[in-house]
């Protein structure tokens, strides 16, 4: 289902960047007679908003227009689900981090694991910082092996 994915990533990028979106992931699965796309879309802005309802809403539209004029899995039926990545959105890249400041955050790396308030990101120094109840700990992003936001309810 790969060159399915590639496929779609190439045709909805472009088209969603111009209303402000990244395409973070896209997958094209088959099982059977079932067939779904499933594209995870981001804001392109590094602040903490979420991605709104009215703009999946837009995008949705949008990529179901694109997708019509491309054959996937020679033109049989799927369904489409464009979605944003969640409150308890994994980390990866330095702009996840960026936008899950002031956030609670787990983020597991060498020494152990951190949990507490994302203060900073410094991608010079290729550093977070995550403010835990006995302090700051200064974790290297080169050191993090899993890191994602934890939803805390009150």
């Amino acid at each position: 289902m790969a060159h399915e994915a590639d496929v779609i990533r190439e045709k909805i990028t472009r088209p969603l960047e111009g209303i402000g979106l990244l395409v973070e992931d896209v997958r094209a699965h088959a099982a059977g007679r079932h067939r779904k796309v499933t594209v995870t879309v981001d804001l392109d802005a590094e602040s903490s908003e979420p991605v709104g309802f009215d703009l999946v809403e837009q995008a949705t539209r949008l990529v179901s227009e694109l997708l019509d004029e491309v054959v996937i899995w020679k033109d049989s039926p799927y369904d489409l689900e464009v979605t944003s990545p969640g409150a308890e959105r994994e980390l990866r890249e330095v702009r996840h981090y960026r936008r899950s400041l002031g956030r609670r955050v787990q983020v597991a790396h060498g020494a152990g694991t951190a949990e507490g308030t994302l203060e900073s990101v410094d991608a010079e120094a290729g550093e977070i910082a995550v403010a835990e109840t006995a302090g700051t700990v200064r974790i290297a992003l080169a050191d993090v092996t899993h890191a994602k936001v934890v939803v805390a309810l009150r």
